[in-house]
């Protein structure tokens, strides 16, 4: 026989005190550090969602120092849940606050460009994505101004994803064959299909 509830909360707690907590909002602060492709392919699309927003407030935090709170609502999610997706990533200053620490080891699904098209890689580490975002940014500047000056620091320079050595393409000839085949999108460079 089952059990009526009056409110969505009170079912959400229902659910929880069945996996051992107290509450609903306790079980949303539980940490998920995701660190493997194969934990990211067991995520819920909708909880794959809620990583990669997680994720962008991560980085938010890191590039603006603002808030736990104001990077969480600038990217459109909430604290509890950059929390528990990418709570390993930040710590408790002495001032009560939360600040990213400098570097993680979460991982990241992104595009990345080869001679052949765009690839995805399993990035694995905040510091490689961050290389990969910034030639992202110089590529996006060489297509809308035709200045090679920013890819110039990515010439003969590669980035390691496990063991494999994939080199930053800097050819303006090659990266316009890209971009005239489509090969070349900026509106995300996380890429969540598992």
């Amino acid at each position: 026989m089952g059990r009526t509830f009056t409110s969505e909360r009170q079912y959400r707690n229902a659910l929880a005190r069945l996996k051992g907590f107290r509450s609903w909002n306790e079980q949303q602060r539980v940490q998920r550090a995701v660190r493997s492709a194969t934990g990211l392919a067991r995520l819920r699309p909708t909880a794959q969602e809620a990583y990669e927003r997680a994720l962008e407030a991560l980085a938010l935090m890191r590039r603006k120092g603002v808030s736990l709170t104001r990077a969480a609502k600038e990217v459109g999610t909430t604290p509890n849940t950059v929390r528990r997706y990418a709570g390993s990533a930040t710590r408790k200053a002495s001032n009560g606050r939360y600040v990213a620490k400098p570097s993680d080891r979460l991982i990241r699904r992104m595009r990345f460009l080869t001679p052949r098209g765009r690839i995805t890689l399993d990035v694995t580490n905040s510091r490689t994505a961050t290389r990969i975002a910034r030639y992202f940014a110089a590529v996006d500047r060489y297509l809308k101004t035709g200045k090679t000056d920013a890819l110039r620091q990515f010439r003969r320079k590669a980035i390691r994803v496990g063991k494999i050595a994939y080199p930053f393409l800097t050819d303006p000839r090659t990266l316009d064959r890209l971009a005239n085949a489509g090969e070349v999108g900026f509106e995300d460079l996380y890429d969540l299909t598992v």
